[in-house]
């Protein structure tokens, strides 16, 4: 069954995950400073705020946090402003479980002025009734809080909500709290991993009847 749908940004609904797996090295580099081997993999969970409390730990960076989160959000918002798409399917995906009546949120642990560009860019801001991020949480996906406030603005049960998670942390996240979790194909993550964390895996957004189908009867099964 689903009456609600938890969507993540990056890498679920938007081709952007290529970008965020340099944004680190790229802003470092803008101040001159060469990025040590494995930022990607050490930033990828954090949100901005965490990331800027990283960076600015790790390189001593002469900088304050909101500096730092400015910066990072320079190098990003022209590509989210100018260049970000939609996932294939994404649109139609998000179309076909608003005609099924569910509810749809979102749940993103990148800022929300950031998040909200890409999203206009994408064609996608319209088809989502709220978005949550991280940041403005104070946690990140490690905790499911996120996903808990996403549901309670929908109204719906634990195991009618569906998660929508491109990331294995997330999906992990959300597979122990009780969701139900989609997991959708990207080339940044681990798919093998993604797939012992969630109860459908989607190889795209291209089959949102056949998604709703087996949604619907999963717990028949």
């Amino acid at each position: 069954m689903i009456r609600g749908a938890i969507f993540d940004a990056d890498g679920t609904l938007l081709d952007s995950m290529g970008m965020w797996d340099t944004v680190g090295v790229r802003y470092l580099a803008s101040l001159g400073i060469e990025a040590q081997p494995g930022l990607r993999a050490i930033l990828f969970p954090m949100s901005l705020a965490q990331c800027a409390v990283y960076l600015k730990d790790a390189y001593e960076l002469p900088l304050s946090h909101r500096e730092i989160e400015d910066g990072i959000n320079g190098v990003i918002r022209d590509f989210y402003r100018h260049q970000v798409k939609a996932k294939p399917g994404a649109k139609e995906f998000l179309e076909g479980l608003r005609c099924h009546g569910v509810g749809i949120t979102l749940a993103t642990a990148t800022d929300r002025s950031v998040i909200v560009e890409g999203l206009v860019t994408a064609g996608l801001l319209p088809l989502l009734d709220e978005i949550y991020t991280c940041g403005e949480l104070g946690v990140d996906k490690r905790s499911p809080e996120i996903y808990h406030r996403a549901r309670d603005r929908m109204g719906t049960r634990t195991g009618e909500t569906w998660v929508f998670e491109d990331a294995v942390h997330g999906a992990k996240t959300a597979f122990l709290a009780g969701y139900r979790v989609a997991g959708v194909a990207d080339p940044y993550s681990d798919q093998e991993a993604l797939k012992t964390v969630s109860h459908l895996y989607l190889p795209d957004l291209t089959q949102v009847d056949a998604f709703y189908r087996q949604a619907m009867e999963f717990d028949k099964g």
